[in-house]
């Protein structure tokens, strides 16, 4: 098999907000618009000959609503939705995932992770988790705008999610599973999210990644408040690894944001390359203890503030763990309460 040195995009334009196009016989892509600066999600939908399956849902938006109810109405060919698959529990892909399971009366597949933190965000912050998520961000440096940001910001977030069931399908890692007539293997990915379920069709030779091979950004990948010294970077970097002796280098890549391109192994090794790369800019700037908003103008050329501090938080801690668990950097608390990392 030749191997694809660059991304190979076959689609030169993507349908409209709202509207799809056949990828492949029987995969649509729907384009679905987003109230966030990441202004769109692709889902996807694949159709039976009985029935559809869903493959993410949106945000909860009275806009979404209205495109959904106009693709049961237009678009289904009078087949009823039989299956709803949600890749991770990030509002823009499990949003609507309470609203379609009950406007279609089924149980959405979910990992078993991934659907208990989307109840957990269903559920809002108690007073206890949001002291634990204060007290970390304080050790990262947030100053007190940001900290009251992220208390309206986790308000916020419950505006943009549907209630769930207390019951789900469960999804596990090279569990395959049929979804409209077609037979779909799930491989899982860690670091993005807990666990992130990921669908290759052999037969089609087409995978659907979510948000893990994103063609021209790559995820954020935090630590977890709740678990600070968590390493969801090497998670992250082994599932990739994985992946790549998973599916074929030709393979057909429908990722949650962006063109579907063929070129996953080149993508991944290019994902790799730049963490790594990441990894040692870090290590050169600490040639004296530094904190972590200090590292900022390290990772990120853009100016960090309280909009996009969250991730700017998780992703340079996620870094900085890696390095400390390999045993380059070391961990502490200084003079002022702040998370210090210093050459070990």
């Amino acid at each position: 098999m030749k191997q694809i040195s660059k991304l190979d995009y076959p689609f030169s334009k993507r349908p409209p907000d709202g509207g799809t196009i056949e990828v492949e016989t029987n995969v649509f892509w729907l384009r679905m618009p987003l109230p966030i600066a990441l202004n769109h999600i692709n889902l996807w939908l694949l159709e039976g000959n009985e029935g559809w399956t869903i493959v993410d849902s949106g945000m909860a938006t009275k806009e979404s609503k209205a495109i959904w109810n106009n693709i049961f109405t237009e678009s289904l060919k009078k087949k009823p939705v039989e299956e709803i698959l949600i890749t991770h529990m990030h509002l823009d892909h499990s949003g609507l995932a309470g609203w379609l399971a009950s406007k279609w009366n089924i149980e959405p597949h979910f990992t078993e992770k991934e659907f208990l933190e989307t109840v957990k965000i269903n559920n809002g912050m108690s007073n206890d988790q949001q002291r634990i998520y204060l007290d970390y961000y304080k050790k990262c440096g947030y100053d007190e705008e940001a900290q009251l940001h992220f208390i309206e910001r986790a308000k916020y977030r419950q505006s943009l999610i549907t209630k769930l069931s207390n019951s789900f399908q469960g999804l596990n890692d090279q569990q395959t599973v049929k979804l409209s007539d077609g037979l779909w293997k799930v491989i899982i990915a860690q670091g993005h999210s807990p666990s992130h379920a990921c669908l290759f069709s052999e037969e089609k030779n087409i995978f659907i990644c979510g948000d893990v091979l994103l063609p021209r950004i790559t995820p954020n990948v935090s630590v977890n408040p709740v678990y600070p010294d968590g390493n969801p970077l090497k998670e992250w970097l082994d599932s990739l690894k994985n992946i790549k002796q998973k599916i074929p280098e030709d393979v057909l890549v429908l990722p949650s944001h962006g063109y579907p391109y063929k070129g996953a192994h080149a993508r991944i090794e290019t994902i790799l390359k730049n963490h790594h790369d990441k990894l040692n800019k870090i290590y050169e700037n600490i040639d004296e203890p530094k904190t972590v908003v200090e590292l900022f103008s390290v990772l990120f050329e853009s100016k960090i503030n309280k909009h996009n501090i969250v991730l700017a938080v998780g992703e340079t801690m996620s870094h900085l763990n890696y390095l400390v668990a390999e045993s380059k950097l070391s961990k502490s608390i200084d003079k002022n309460g702040l998370y210090s990392f210093s050459r070990a």
